[in-house]
């Protein structure tokens, strides 16, 4: 770590030092280690179970692997969320878990509706409209039915402890 010290143009026309009030200035110039490193990467979460969902729907089959999709974007969701959150609990740990579902579920089905195009393949529901309607209804039916519970879940897992009778730290 390098710490710098305030110049004598910083400390004033007088002359007077104002060491008092602020000694000196750190400036981390390393990435962060320990929990804030494990944090960091915990926010990556959500954003790769989108990937690799969306991925999965595309060249795999949904219908058999659904529990597995959905506890992977699942766990995604809820790393990112308390990443974000930074462990605090309360309302805003419920509806950052929904945000983040919504766009999580949202971005896999963006996934695979663009890999599905670019193969050359088309939607089969026809009385739903063209087919960029199709691949919009799809992305925001999946985040609305699928991301929010999952959001919503991730959230209660977070409020777990104070529901448990724990007190809370942020209240």
């Amino acid at each position: 770590m390098e710490e710098r010290r305030l110049s004598p143009r910083v400390r004033g026309a007088s002359g007077c030092d104002n060491a008092a009030m602020v000694t000196n200035v750190s400036v981390r110039l390393r990435q962060p280690t320990g929990a804030a490193g494990r944090s960091s990467l915990l926010v990556w979460g959500a954003p790769l179970a989108a990937v690799l969902a969306g991925m999965a729907a595309e060249w795999l089959d949904f219908r058999e692997l659904r529990v597995p999709l959905l506890f992977m974007v699942g766990f995604g969701v809820l790393a990112t969320t308390l990443a974000l959150n930074g462990g605090g609990r309360g309302w805003r740990a419920f509806f950052l878990g929904a945000v983040l579902g919504f766009a999580t579920w949202a971005g896999a089905e963006t996934v695979y509706a663009v890999i599905h195009v670019a193969s050359g393949e088309r939607f089969d529901a026809e009385r739903f409209g063209p087919q960029w309607s199709q691949a919009i209804l799809l992305v925001l039916a999946h985040g609305l039915f699928l991301g929010v519970p999952t959001g919503a879940v991730a959230g209660v897992l977070l409020q777990w402890p104070r529901l448990a009778g724990e007190p809370a730290a942020d209240g």
